[in-house]
């Protein structure tokens, strides 16, 4: 998941490099609302869910992150969500 993040992802995308756990966090520019990206983009075209974090900040919420989960399926599986991710992004975001 991180080299695919890494490697294809456009560089206004940060992401975290965790050293355990069952999840990276995602950062998009500000303005980005990942919710409706999931929503109207991810889903619909690239067949991929994650977890939009604007809830995860209960004060003042930040539509622009996103938790992505890499338990649960195999890694070809990851390299090939992650991927269709990435060209979405690439298309919506600038970089």
């Amino acid at each position: 998941m991180l080299s695919v993040i890494e490697e294809r992802f456009p560089p206004s995308v940060g992401h975290t490099s965790p050293d355990g756990g069952l999840f990276t966090w995602l950062t998009f520019p500000e303005g980005f609302d990942a919710a409706a990206f999931l929503r109207d983009e991810a889903i619909p075209t690239a067949k991929v869910a994650f977890v939009p974090g604007a809830t995860f900040f209960p004060v003042t919420q930040e539509p622009n992150h996103a938790r992505v989960n890499f338990s649960g399926v195999s890694d070809e599986q990851i390299v090939e969500g992650m991927a269709r991710l990435a060209s979405l992004l690439r298309e919506r975001l600038p970089g």
